[in-house]
């Protein structure tokens, strides 16, 4: 509290009001010093060329994506002949995922060097020729050749596409993905159906062949994949839109300045007038007491002045009569006596503590030379040791060091090309992130995972018992669930803004509860669609989100190199569990074998008899 031309005011308050106003004055000014930094992600079209590269997307993925669903439906019969259908499509499997990461990887140093049509031409080049060749296979040896090509050419094509249309959205990413992936899963209803039709009229062969000349159009979708840097948004355009945004933060943080400081005066003029009263009141009822204390002090002082001065007097005249009887007590002779035989005593007594201190000093210094000697001879003897013993540690310590010198450029040598090379191949900074590493393994786990299970699903059904057409019908059940869901993510992000990953991870606990109601409903026919048409639905909701959760707290300069590190992760997570899936099925089928084998010999047996 200050008193300010008779008024009470709370200095409290007025520092809180100053507080708010520097706030707000601070943020003004650090909007207006904020410098315009410009990102790629600023300059993305979100629009324009863009929709063309959607539309050149899902051509790519229609003819590439779209037949893989019905692979097992051409070559069933092929595969089941061979005897080895588990370890054929686990090899074939890996063999593809191997390749499909190393590209991945390679995708990234090409794009430094070469634009990205090139690329993806030859990624297109590389997949569609060996689909067409694979009509020609006559053993799984083969099939394992040619998926090993057609997994690079899809590594490069997949990373270029992703890539390329990452950067062209950015606001509207999620909506457009969501919207091309309804149109991609038209594939998985129309390519199995198609393949059904084909098969009796043109064999198993043409209809590879057919299918495998409809994934040359990927070609074209990449011939349309434009360098974003031709369709960028013009610099003068994204700052002219940072400068509006600008003057609009501006200007609502200054009204919130106008309207806090005529709150807080209102505020502060109510409370200077009641602590004005208030102090009023208190003065005059101590104005009286302190009159009486002060009118009290004064008198005691002037009483205590002569009751001191008497009191003084007193004093002296008792010490000079006290004084003047001792000394006349004494005879003047006798007192020069006295005199000359204290000092004679006094000088007697000086000179005898004078030749003692002289004594002890030289004693003192002869010893203090003693030492000096001995301690020096002591420190030469040691300087001497450690010399000899410095001289040959530091001999030692260079041949080392000149060792070690030696061996260590020869490490740094080998190391600076291992690290060129992956600096080339992998962005470091995402090896080392922690959350990126671990969000690729668990999202590869859990689309591996339903990769084979899309995949075995036609020979679950036949050997579930089901006929051919039944496996193919619970494939269009599938995709046709699969669309339905996909209409239906696209709708629910158009209304709600939700992050991929929080889809994605509902989606993968959804997608639990599905495959074991289809393990218990599997032997009845309608239990079985219901569960596979579930299945599908969820799928959707994981296949669709996947690419935009690997991508999206990253920039876009780390975009090609985050999808390489995943394709790494997830051909080594279908390699390891797409082999132990191969050999679980086959030793289960070798057990069904051995007891059909053994009932048909019991049978014959009882027919002998």
């Amino acid at each position: 509290m200050r008193e300010v031309n008779g008024t009470m005011i709370d200095t409290s308050i007025i520092n809180n009001a100053v507080q708010k106003k520097n706030s707000i004055i601070g943020k003004v000014e650090d909007l207006i010093s904020e410098e315009d930094e410009i990102i790629l992600e600023d300059l993305a079209p979100d629009g324009g060329w863009g929709w063309m590269i959607a539309l050149a997307m899902i051509l790519i993925m229609f003819t590439t994506i779209g037949p893989i669903s019905s692979f097992t439906i051409i070559f069933g019969d092929f595969l089941e002949d061979s005897g080895q259908a588990g370890f054929a499509s686990s090899l074939s499997n890996s063999v593809f995922m191997v390749t499909y990461s190393i590209a991945s990887l390679l995708t990234n140093t090409l794009l430094k060097r070469y634009s990205t049509r090139p690329v993806g031409i030859v990624g297109a080049l590389f997949f569609a020729l060996p689909n067409i060749i694979i009509a020609f296979v006559r053993n799984i040896y083969e099939m394992a050749f040619i998926s090993f090509i057609q997994g690079f050419g899809l590594g490069l094509s997949f990373t270029v596409t992703n890539t390329v249309f990452n950067s062209y959205f950015v606001k509207k990413r999620a909506k457009v993905m969501y919207a091309s992936q309804v149109i991609i899963g038209l594939g998985g209803i129309i390519f199995p159906t198609l393949c059904e039709k084909m098969l009796p009229i043109y064999g198993f062969r043409g209809t590879a062949a057919i299918i495998g000349a409809l994934s040359l159009h990927s070609i074209v979708g990449m011939i349309m994949m434009h360098p974003v840097e031709w369709h960028a948004k013009k610099l003068e355009d994204v700052r002219a839109e940072k400068a509006r945004e600008k003057g609009q933060n501006i200007s609502q943080e200054l009204a919130l300045l106008n309207r806090r400081s005529s709150i807080d005066m209102v505020h502060l003029s109510f409370k200077t007038k009641w602590n004005s009263l208030c102090s009023f009141k208190e003065g005059r009822s101590s104005e009286m007491p302190l009159l009486i204390e002060t009118v009290k002090a004064s008198a005691q002082r002037v009483a205590s002045v002569p009751a001191i001065e008497s009191h003084g007097k007193a004093k002296s005249g008792s010490i000079w009569e006290n004084l003047s009887r001792r000394t006349s007590a004494i005879s003047a002779p006798n007192l020069v006596n006295l005199a000359n035989c204290t000092t004679c005593i006094l000088n007697d007594i000086q000179l005898f503590h004078l030749e003692k201190k002289y004594s002890e000093r030289q004693a003192d210094k002869e010893n203090r030379k003693k030492e000096k000697k001995q301690n020096k001879e002591i420190i030469e003897k040691k300087e001497k040791q450690n010399k000899e013993v410095q001289e040959k540690e530091e001999k030692q310590d260079k041949e080392i060091q000149e060792k070690e010198e030696a061996q260590d450029i020869e490490k740094e040598q080998k190391m600076t090309g291992y690290k060129t090379i992956l600096r080339e191949l992998v962005d470091t900074s995402l090896v080392k992130n922690f959350y990126f590493i671990n969000l690729c393994f668990g999202v590869n786990f859990v689309c591996s995972s339903d990769f084979g299970f899309s995949f075995l699903l036609p020979l679950i059904m036949t050997d579930a018992g089901y006929p051919k057409t039944y496996a193919t019908l619970s494939v269009t059940v599938s995709g046709i669930a699969e669309l339905a869901s996909k209409i239906l993510l696209s709708v629910f992000t158009l209304i709600i803004n939700i992050k991929s990953k929080y889809i994605f991870f509902a989606a993968t606990i959804l997608m639990g509860f599905a495959r074991m109601g289809f393990l218990l409903c599997e032997h009845t026919l309608k239990g079985a669609l219901i569960t596979i048409a579930l299945i599908g639905a969820v799928r959707s909701w994981l296949l669709v989100p996947q690419h935009l959760v690997i991508i999206e707290d990253l920039n876009i300069e780390k975009f090609a190199s985050a999808y390489g590190i995943n394709s790494v992760i997830s051909s080594l997570v279908t390699i390891i569990f797409g082999a132990i899936v191969g050999i679980i099925k086959d030793r289960t089928d070798f057990r069904k074998w051995r007891k059909q084998r053994a009932q048909k010999g019991s049978n014959m047996d009882h027919q002998w008899e």
